[in-house]
């Protein structure tokens, strides 16, 4: 069996049409009423090109079932920081695998969560946009996800 090689690769350097190949898809994967045909017709891809490369091509931060996310936080020392954080999992469906929060050194602390995205309402990335909107998050990063 050949080893496949995988890469992240920022999208701007790649040509549009592995772009439109996860368009296409994302329409395909929220409307089950539409065809391959209707899909790439929607984003303006033929559909050979589709065809070709929907096997190859996926969005890293796409919410599809089953993903283990896992988030550095740096906190101020608040109260009530870390239960907004909580409750922000808990309104987006988010399950907490797990959560590790440092003691405040110099009114920061840094928090380490893992969880599974498998019943989340919404993406990696909007997730990380409203964990900085809760009291006292000053940084969030996605460290990793499989």
């Amino acid at each position: 069996m050949q080893h496949q090689k995988m890469f992240i690769v920022d999208s701007k350097i790649l040509p549009q049409v592995y772009e439109k190949v996860i368009e296409a898809k994302n329409l395909l994967r929220n409307d089950d009423t539409l065809t391959i045909q209707s899909a790439c017709k929607a984003v303006g891809l033929s559909r050979s090109a589709f065809y070709k490369y929907r096997d190859s091509v996926h969005d890293y931060m796409s919410s599809e079932k089953g993903k283990i996310l896992i988030l550095f936080m740096l906190l101020s020392h608040t109260p009530g920081a870390l239960s907004d954080i909580i409750n922000t999992f808990a309104s987006v469906k988010a399950n907490i695998l797990t959560i590790n929060q440092t003691v405040p050194i110099r009114d920061s602390a840094t928090l380490t969560a893992t969880v599974d995205m498998k019943s989340m309402d919404i993406n990696p990335e909007e997730l990380v946009q409203l964990l900085l909107s809760c009291k006292g998050c000053r940084k969030v990063d996605i460290i990793g996800m499989e």
